[in-house]
């Protein structure tokens, strides 16, 4: 399709809507734990009123065909940086994403971001296109449905609710899947905070009455832990969903089952709390978690991709 581009504008929101919602549709016929879209032209909206938000439009015999926007932003961990939302682009043809991205980009490097970050859907079409401009797996966004088939825990293992002072006789907890994700192939090159900011941050998510926090002890010794909790729902995550934030197992006792009984855990909690569905995430380089939440039936709906520019 050969297409102009041109600055995306206020008159764009409208039929910008359009083509997201086409997208969706075609999303939830893969994935139906997703969501209907409720008013996708809130959804563009927001996008576009961003702060340092910009983008641009494709236009074909004078129809928007293709949509494109992010934002600036700054982070700690990322420093400052464009973000492509999940309601951020849509197009009727995914190849125009390129055109769109070779006109956004430019204002991004201009602005100083060099690291591009974008929310993709997990089907191959609209996936393949970024991945020609240079992008890669980061992150995967999981979903599937609450509940769990009860099995038997390896012998010496006890699942039970946690507490902080669990969290506090063993500390390297917080912090193993920092330190598992500084290691290749992960190499986030991302130091936990310290340790007093850490452990108060956990202790705020242990005490909310709305999360649920869950240790496995292994022969008498806590081993892994896995924390749930509500969050709002968007594109990504639909209403009645649940997010399992953290789950973790200390490097000498993986392979002992403990990871599968904590989630079977949690899964079945969801269940009787009332959660539908359950939403997870993990980053794509950790060979350890890209393997064990898919055959815990997570399916894949959104991805992170992620460009850095200028590196020669």
């Amino acid at each position: 399709m050969r297409v102009d581009v041109r600055p995306f504008r206020d008159a764009d929101v409208a039929p910008a809507a359009e083509l997201l919602a086409d997208r969706h549709t075609r999303q939830r016929e893969a994935e139906p734990l997703l969501a209907g879209l409720g008013d996708a032209r809130a959804e563009v909206e927001r996008a576009w009123r961003a702060q340092e938000a910009g983008g641009a439009v494709a236009l074909a015999g004078g129809e928007v065909v293709g949509y494109l926007l992010g934002s600036i932003r700054e982070s700690d961990a990322w420093g400052r940086h464009a973000r492509v939302g999940h309601a951020g682009h849509a197009s009727r043809d995914p190849e125009v994403v390129r055109d769109l991205y070779a006109v956004a980009a430019g204002d991004w490097v201009a602005a100083g971001a060099r690291l591009h970050l974008a929310l993709v859907p997990a089907l191959g079409e609209l996936v393949d296109p970024w991945l020609r401009l240079g992008f890669g797996h980061m992150q995967a966004h999981a979903l599937r449905e609450s509940g769990a088939e009860p099995r038997p825990l390896p012998a010496g293992l006890v699942v039970r609710r946690g507490e902080i002072a669990d969290l506090r006789s063993t500390p390297s907890l917080a912090t193993v899947i920092w330190e598992h994700q500084r290691q290749a192939p992960a190499l986030t090159g991302l130091d936990a905070p310290p340790p007093d900011e850490l452990l108060g941050g956990w202790e705020d998510a242990v005490a909310d009455p709305a999360s649920a926090y869950f240790v496995a002890e292994l022969e008498g010794a806590v081993v892994g832990h896995l924390l749930l909790y509500p969050e709002e729902p968007d594109l990504a995550t639909p209403p009645g969903s649940v997010y399992l934030a953290v789950a973790a197992t200390l490097p000498e006792a993986r392979g002992r089952g403990v990871g599968v009984a904590l989630t079977d855990h949690g899964l079945a909690w969801a269940r009787e709390a009332g959660y539908e569905t359950v939403h997870t995430d993990w980053r794509v380089p950790n060979l350890e978690s890209s393997r064990f939440w898919p055959h815990r039936g997570f399916r894949e709906t959104f991805y992170r991709l992620a460009r850095r520019v200028e590196i020669g």
